[in-house]
């Protein structure tokens, strides 16, 4: 009897647990979650690629094709026999044409640059001695566009100003007029830069911490398809560049360190694995927030050396690239740990580094900077003479007097294109032309809209890889609050993306923070910094802040529930996200 009681008792109390645990897992609702920008655009491309039976009499036609690039098209029509097709993108009251020809085929797929915007553009196409007008009717620009005033300029045919924002914008194109001729809706930092194979390399449009470290770099074309996703466990800022191998060499971070911009990696263009990493660390006094902060990099192939600027450290350096080594610095002794001094170079006679910004090498080798002074910025030009360790002051033009951050392009030896503040300036042959924005950028580059570039189908990749994010030492969520008005209070919000879980909130700089996912089986406790820096700041700390939290997909699987626990007490939040 008591056996049989016994075993009705174990069954009642399984049942109630399952009925426990079915309504504890359907009170739960999963976070929002973010598509697949890759898959996105190969389902687009798979749609319009279908079909290519169309001909030049009734081409097919199709307005930004991958939804990120909204004055571009794709033309699509075929032919009998191989041939070569030319376009024409008509300009707009009197304004030049834009030109292409393709190279030799049977099936077209035409990418269209240039269109304006809320105009219906006139595109001819020309084929085998025959012609065909299309009209490809477009939508306004967004209410917050960055206009442009263009009053004069030294524009070639087919040449465009790319701009890229200093904060939240738009990465834009400006033709001779000042029309905005192309565009992508994302929001993309630092440099917009072309690749020897006609492509672009723009930032991730996501973050990897605050407050404007990318989560990595896109290789794309104009019309928005990307090709190439790299992923970057510490980031990306500032400058990258392409080496000779195809290479990418990236100022980055070593966020475990504490310190930010005191990192160079280069990355495997095939595989996006991390192949080198440089700490240049070592080059500042042990002090988290004393760091380099290294804003150019170059690379010189003659001597197989990486030349930077660290606006912090005010330093100009040259490294060797195959050892790490250094070969020589330019800053004041005082500011150079004792074991480094004996790289620096003699500066007697020189205006020094001052957050010094922009680096480049010229073709005589000498070294372009953007320096600062009281009363300005300066373009600033300096020989290095490495065998007798000393530097030559060759020039020094004031920019701008009010300017305190900016970036140039040198687009030859005695010209430049100059973006400081809300406009960018190009100096060609002794001629100044200034164009004015109504926001801040960060870089400009004069481009052809039509490069070496060939339009290839196909799924992007994603390469590299976010890693592992780091836990806390667990915390039990036996006993915590059901309290859903915690989500308003601290202004919480959760996004599943395609390769982590991105938590946001609004926190006093004291508050303590950690994110719990639980699945009965396994727990993982994750902190929050609640600082607009990568490393605590426990400046003010009544201030609010808003701050993301990024839990990576790497190495988690499975359904989780979360809880957030602030100021130790815990919260259930009734949500899920599954890896």
């Amino acid at each position: 009897m008591k056996k049989a009681l016994k075993y009705v008792f174990l069954v009642l109390f399984a049942a109630l647990a399952s009925i426990g645990i079915y309504e504890f897992i359907e009170a739960n609702e999963p976070v929002e979650t973010e598509g697949n920008i890759l898959v996105y655009q190969d389902d687009l491309e798979k749609s319009f690629l279908a079909d290519t039976d169309y001909t030049i009499d009734e081409p097919k036609v199709i307005l930004n094709p991958y939804g990120n690039s909204p004055l571009t098209a794709l033309i699509i029509f075929e032919t009998n026999d191989l041939t070569t097709p030319t376009i024409t993108i008509k300009g707009k009251d009197g304004a030049e044409d834009i030109t292409h020809t393709f190279i030799p085929n049977k099936v077209h797929i035409l990418p269209v640059y240039g269109l304006y915007a809320d105009y219906e553009n006139e595109v001819v196409i020309n084929v085998s001695e025959k012609e065909k007008t299309i009209k490809i009717k477009t939508e306004a620009l967004p209410k917050d566009f960055i206009k442009a005033d263009i009053t004069e300029n030294d524009l070639k045919n087919g040449q465009f100003y790319f701009t890229t924002p200093e904060d939240k914008n738009y990465t834009v194109a400006y033709d001779n007029d000042g029309e905005v001729r192309w565009y992508l809706t994302g929001d993309y930092k630092w440099e917009v830069q072309r690749l020897n194979n006609g492509h672009l390399l723009i930032s991730s449009d996501k973050l990897v911490n605050l407050p404007y470290y990318s989560k990595g770099l896109m290789e794309i074309d104009l019309l928005g398809k990307i090709y190439y996703q790299y992923d970057i466990p510490n980031g990306y800022h500032h400058s990258v560049i392409e080496m000779p191998s195809g290479n990418f060499l990236v100022a980055s971070n070593n966020f475990k360190d504490g310190t930010v911009e005191d990192y160079i990696i280069e990355i495997d263009r095939n595989s996006g694995e991390i192949v080198k990493e440089i700490n240049l660390h070592k080059l500042q006094n042990n002090n988290k927030e004393n760091w380099l902060g290294i804003n150019s990099l170059n690379y010189d192939s003659k001597t197989n050396s990486i030349t930077f600027s660290g606006e912090n450290g005010n330093m100009l350096a040259n490294i060797d690239y195959k050892s790490g080594e250094i070969n020589w610095l330019i800053a004041d002794k005082n500011n150079v740990p004792e074991k480094y001094q004996k790289y620096l170079l003699n500066t007697e006679d020189i205006v020094m580094p001052n957050h010094p910004q922009s680096l480049e090498i010229l073709n005589n080798g000498s070294l372009a900077f953007i320096n600062t002074k009281d009363d300005g910025i300066y373009l600033t030009i300096y020989n290095i003479d490495t065998k007798n360790k000393s530097v030559e002051m060759v020039s020094e033009d004031k920019l701008d007097d009010e300017a305190l951050d900016a970036n140039i392009t040198i687009t030859d030896e005695n010209n430049y294109v100059l973006t400081a503040g809300s406009y960018f300036k190009e100096k060609n042959n002794d001629k100044t032309f200034t164009i004015d924005t109504d926001t801040d950028l960060y870089n400009t580059a004069k481009l052809d809209l039509y490069a070496n570039d060939t339009y290839t189908s196909g799924a992007g990749t994603k390469l590299g890889s976010l890693g592992i994010t780091e836990t806390s030492k667990d915390i039990s969520v036996l006993f915590h609050k059901s309290d859903e008005t915690v989500i308003d209070k601290y202004n919480l919000s959760f996004v599943k993306e395609a390769d982590r879980l991105v938590v946001t909130g609004t926190f006093k700089k004291s508050d303590d923070v950690q994110i719990i996912l639980d699945n009965f089986l396994t727990k993982r406790t994750y902190d929050m910094v609640i600082s607009d820096t990568p490393y605590e700041n426990n400046n003010n700390k009544n201030e609010e802040v808003t701050v993301s939290k990024y839990i990576n997909s790497d190495d988690i699987y499975g359904k989780f529930y979360i809880y957030i626990r602030i100021n130790d007490v815990n919260y259930k939040l009734w949500k899920y996200v599954t890896f």
